[in-house]
C-alpha cells in the first residue's frame, strides 16, 4: 500500500486554519507564523496570511498582551516577571507588555500572591528565615518580585 505524501497547505487553507484559530481565541504573530511554518506554509504564503488576519482585524498584538496578562495573571497565578518573560520570547513589543501590566491592578496582584503563599505556607514555620528564602525563591519562580513576596510574607506573620 502507498503511503499518501501530505502536501503543505495552500495559502488559502493556510489562512482559513490560522483564521479559525483567531476566532477561537487570541493568538499572536509569533506563534501563528510557528504553525504555519511547522505546517510548510511558504514563507510568502505566511506573510499575506499575516497581512490579511492583521488588516481584517483577526489578529492583534495589543488584545492578545491584555488577553494574555489577564489570564496568566488571574488563572496560572503568575507574576509580572514571568509573564514579562514568556511575551519576550513570543517576540511582541516591550512597551504593548510594559502598558498591559501597568493595567493589572495592584490590590488584586497582591491578593493572588497572598492566596498562593497562603496555600504554600500551611504547616510551615515562617519565623525561620530559611523558610521564609525558600518561599522568596519559589514565589520569584512563579515571577512575583522578591520584595513583594517579603511584603506579603511580613503580613502573614503578623496574622
Amino acid at each position: 500500500m502507498r503511503q499518501r505524501v501530505k502536501l503543505p497547505p495552500t495559502r488559502e487553507e493556510a489562512l482559513l486554519l490560522m483564521s479559525g484559530l483567531c476566532v477561537k481565541c487570541e493568538q499572536c504573530e509569533a506563534d501563528l507564523r510557528d504553525k504555519m511554518r511547522r505546517k510548510g506554509v511558504a514563507q510568502a504564503d505566511a506573510d499575506y496570511v499575516i497581512d490579511y488576519l492583521t488588516t481584517h482585524n483577526f489578529l492583534s498584538e495589543e488584545r492578545f498582551v491584555e488577553a494574555y496578562v489577564a489570564d496568566k495573571h488571574k488563572f496560572n497565578g503568575w507574576g509580572r516577571i514571568k509573564i514579562r518573560m514568556m511575551l519576550a520570547s513570543k517576540r511582541i513589543d516591550r512597551n504593548l507588555v510594559n502598558e498591559a501590566l501597568e493595567a493589572l491592578d495592584e490590590k488584586e496582584y497582591m491578593e493572588i500572591l497572598t492566596r498562593i503563599l497562603r496555600t504554600k505556607v500551611r504547616g510551615l514555620d515562617l519565623s525561620d528565615s530559611l523558610t521564609r528564602q525558600k518561599l522568596i525563591r519559589s514565589m520569584y519562580g512563579r515571577g512575583f518580585e522578591p520584595a513583594l513576596t517579603s511584603l506579603a510574607i511580613r503580613k502573614l506573620r503578623e496574622e
